[in-house]
């Protein structure tokens, strides 16, 4: 019988903002909340890291955090399903290849919740910040150091509520051919104010993975997917995003659909423990959600 093991991982050099911090005393914020038998510390270094003569920024510290995140998903048991709680979006990467290396990249459907595409090349990047490079990482582009040796399949990804997307990013999800699912306000047609329907993205993303002949899932999730209305503690908001009865809804009928391999959470950046105490609730349904299904 599966079971959910927390890797959490106070990650925030992977950020671009000003207050990256916020992401780590989120982590650590979200810690407390956790099953204490369930969950594990992965070590991030606590300075910001050298850039190694690359475009990615801080990518020492990255390096350094990577290693630890591999070495504790290479101690976890076979009936472990691994969720990693950071930290910025580049915390994922570790657990995507695990997941691949487990199942097999044709096996494996990834569902990747985030306003962003995360898709930008190291190149190209305008901060060099390697969070919003972790997908063309994570594909086995980008900078030597960090691409990817088990790729996921462009195939079987899928963008949900993505909806900041540049031009570059565009472009390469047109040449990979990666699906990309809500919100409303992507379409032309919609009207942004309109209440959407509930039971609308659940569905395509069961069609969606239905379709793919994947047999396992990982799912990520960048906070600010989520509407700036319903929930504030991230570092970039972005308008028209899901809402929480939605998102919920999406990730209960993604863990029914196929068994989970992996996850992770990012981008819980609260302003202060105030702001952590009174948006944990919302982060917590999120997690309820993500392992009701854990079991199939």
């Amino acid at each position: 019988m599966a079971r959910a093991v927390f890797l959490v991982m106070p990650e925030w050099q992977g950020s671009a903002s000003s207050r990256a911090m916020l992401l780590a005393e989120g982590a650590q914020a979200l810690r407390e909340d956790l099953p204490v038998s369930a969950t594990r510390e992965i070590p991030v270094p606590l300075e910001a890291g050298d850039a190694l003569g690359t475009p990615v920024a801080r990518l020492s510290s990255l390096l350094r955090a990577r290693d630890a995140a591999r070495e504790a998903l290479g101690a976890l048991g076979p009936d472990d399903t691994p969720v990693i709680v950071g930290g910025d979006c580049a915390s994922a990467l570790p657990g995507l290849e695990a997941a691949v290396r487990a199942h097999g990249a044709g096996a494996l459907a990834v569902l990747w919740f985030d306003a962003h595409p995360d898709l930008q090349h190291p190149s190209t990047s305008p901060s060099g910040a390697a969070s919003g490079m972790v997908l063309r990482h994570a594909l086995g582009d980008g900078t030597p150091d960090l691409a990817s040796g088990t790729p996921i399949d462009p195939r079987l990804l899928t963008l949900v509520g993505a909806r900041a997307i540049d031009a570059e990013e565009d472009e390469e999800l047109s040449r990979r051919g990666v699906a990309l699912l809500g919100p409303a306000a992507l379409d032309e047609d919609a009207d942004p104010e309109a209440a959407a329907d509930p039971a609308a993205l659940p569905a395509a993303i069961e069609a969606r993975l239905a379709g793919s002949g994947a047999t396992r899932l990982y799912v990520h999730f960048d906070l600010d997917v989520l509407d700036p209305a319903e929930f504030t503690a991230v570092h970039d908001p972005v308008p028209f995003g899901l809402g929480l009865a939605e998102l919920t809804a999406a990730i209960r009928a993604a863990v029914a659909a196929l068994p989970l391999a992996g996850a992770s959470i990012s981008g819980f950046a609260p302003a202060d423990p105030a702001a952590a105490a009174e948006e944990l609730p919302t982060v917590l349904r999120i997690i309820a959600a993500l392992t009701s299904g854990r079991e199939a």
